[in-house]
């Protein structure tokens, strides 16, 4: 991938000038008079056929590199290129593998490729050069069917065909437990977005939810035959339950099965319980029909806006999970559909199928038009109860707002893990307008710097003046400039000491022979620089909203 880095920065560029593009035609668009108008089946704008076997798993890293793999046994790598054409990076495929590759996984800052196959083993790729940095074995040798990074990179999961799940520490490469579950293959494992719990869903139908954080080999939660055939696929809304709460998680969770069902569970651990029951729970939370055949791979979008499911009736169905509406069908594949992911962004969707063809969507193309047309269904209200509709709201003006209408409204903003916080202070609609970056963050726990603005922007854009001061909202929180340059940071890499700079100008310092930290003016341990994606995807999202 020789000049990739070189390139990030004019590839950020075209990324934000394209978004900005799609953010001016959304505002732009009017609605339409037809349900049926909205459902029509767009066309891919990009189709890869370089495998000569199935396609069985896909995976973005950013929006700038796609991972597929293949029963051909190899993984192959892409690099995106304006116009959303991928383009084969030197080193792919990557050849490692003796049999069928079944599953595969960027980690969260996209430097390591994990795969897992019908060999028994999981290899981790460096993703910059394509080298095989180790290979993770365990003394069954059984079939794995799954792996997948913690959200924090501390972790790997791996299911197979021995029953179990195992759990692997990624900075020394070391079996941490083996987890048994019903006595049939693991098919599936997912990690809570805040990396605290596991799930894994098996042959026999059985979820489950282990503690990833301590060395229990007991699940804290069970549900039999969530699916009647068997577990396929499950994946966690990664807009839920991001931050700790000292009243307890909530955590929403898909999962599709071998009866051609996709299903909704609220998985809550500790405080506020389902119920009033004081042990950690999965509750059914809605079921979502369409598919004609078994649903194969489900995933959200980062926002958790949107979800995705793949199936073997040749399509991929888009869904607001919150309202409980189909968005749209993708189709233009001739055989059964194995997985799909998003770009980091949302803006596009991957699937790969049997017919051993990759196609890639643009999302906002399909949800555009039904985003304005469609209304939740009655099924759907029931789900609101727990995740409100802004719907319910959106004609009282925001200071007569009630304690509820709070919580729904932070809720469908991808911030509910806040909700319990916001409800035992009693915050209505007025004492919401008159929220602080400091109160946010002293009184309400809400710690994480990108949450505190995204609520401080929202309370701007709901129609009523916030009493606090323009220039909080407006001007750039300094963790977003360079130390060096003081400006807004295009391309952010983490230093060893622990801050984050603009590439250019770290390159540039240590150009001129310096090893020293421009913040700490301590010796640094090593002059490697990591891309900090999480900081440019709130950055990019800054720049967005700020336009």
């Amino acid at each position: 991938m020789d000049g990739l880095d070189e390139e990030d920065h004019f590839r950020d560029l075209e990324l934000i000038r394209e978004r900005y593009s799609v953010f001016s035609r959304n505002k732009s668009i009017g609605s339409g008079n037809n349900f049926e108008d909205s459902m029509k089946k767009p066309a891919p704008v990009c189709t890869l056929k370089d495998h000569t076997n199935d396609v069985t798993c896909v995976d973005f890293a950013g929006r700038n590199l796609l991972a597929t793999g293949s029963s051909d046994k190899s993984i192959r790598v892409y690099k995106w290129q304006v116009g959303d054409q991928f383009v084969e990076v030197k080193y792919s495929p990557l050849i490692g593998h003796t049999y069928a590759v079944n599953s595969i996984h960027f980690s969260p800052f996209g430097t390591k490729l994990a795969s897992a196959s019908t060999d028994g083993s999981t290899i981790i790729w460096d993703v910059k050069t394509g080298d095989r940095l180790c290979a993770l074995t365990q003394s069954s040798d059984a079939a794995l069917r799954v792996c997948a990074f913690s959200t924090n990179s501390a972790l790997l999961a791996t299911g197979g065909d021995d029953d179990t799940a195992s759990l692997w520490d990624v900075s020394t490469l070391s079996l941490l437990r083996q987890m048994n579950g019903d006595e049939s293959t693991v098919t599936t494992v997912g990690f809570t977005p805040d990396s605290s719990y596991l799930a894994t869903g098996s042959s026999g139908g059985e979820l489950r939810v282990w503690d990833a954080r301590y060395g229990h080999s007991v699940p804290i939660a069970i549900k039999s035959k969530a699916h009647d055939l068997g577990v396929s696929t499950l994946h966690f809304s990664p807009a839920i339950g991001k931050e700790d709460s000292i009243l307890g998680k909530q955590y929403l969770m898909a999962t599709g099965g071998q009866d051609n069902e996709l299903r909704l569970w609220v998985v809550e651990v500790g405080g506020q319980i389902v119920g009033g029951s004081s042990s950690p729970v999965i509750a059914p939370h809605h079921t979502l029909q369409g598919h004609a055949a078994a649903i194969m791979c489900v995933r959200f979008s980062t926002s958790g806006h949107i979800l995705a499911s793949a199936s073997g009736d040749k399509t991929v169905r888009l869904w607001d999970p919150i309202k409980l509406i189909p968005l749209g069908v993708l189709e233009g594949h001739k055989r059964y559909v194995t997985s799909c992911a998003f770009s980091d962004d949302g803006a596009l969707l991957v699937a790969g199928s049997g017919d051993r063809v990759i196609h890639i969507w643009k999302v906002e193309g399909v949800t555009s038009a039904v985003n304005k047309t469609s209304g939740a269904s009655q099924a759907g209200k029931r789900l609101l109860a727990r995740f409100p509709s802004q719907r319910y709201r959106q004609n009282i003006r925001v200071i007569d707002w009630n304690s509820d209408d709070v919580c729904g409204w932070l809720t469908e903003q991808g911030l509910a893990e806040y909700s319990h916080n916001f409800r035992s202070q009693a915050i209505d609609g007025r004492e919401l307008l008159t929220m602080t970056d400091e109160i946010l963050e002293k009184k309400l726990g809400v710690d994480a710097l990108g949450h505190r603005n995204k609520i401080l922007r929202l309370i701007q854009k709901s129609g009523s003046a916030s009493p606090a001061p323009k220039e909080s909202i407006n001007t750039p929180p300094k963790e977003y400039l360079c130390p060096i340059t003081k400006e807004l940071i295009s391309d952010p890499v983490l230093c060893a000491d622990g801050f984050t700079y603009e590439r250019v100008a770290l390159e540039a310092w240590l150009a001129d022979g310096k090893r020293t930290s421009p913040m700490t003016n301590e010796k640094l341990s090593h002059l490697t620089l990591t891309p900090n994606r999480t900081l440019r995807t709130l950055i990019q999202r800054y720049k967005e909203e700020s336009i």
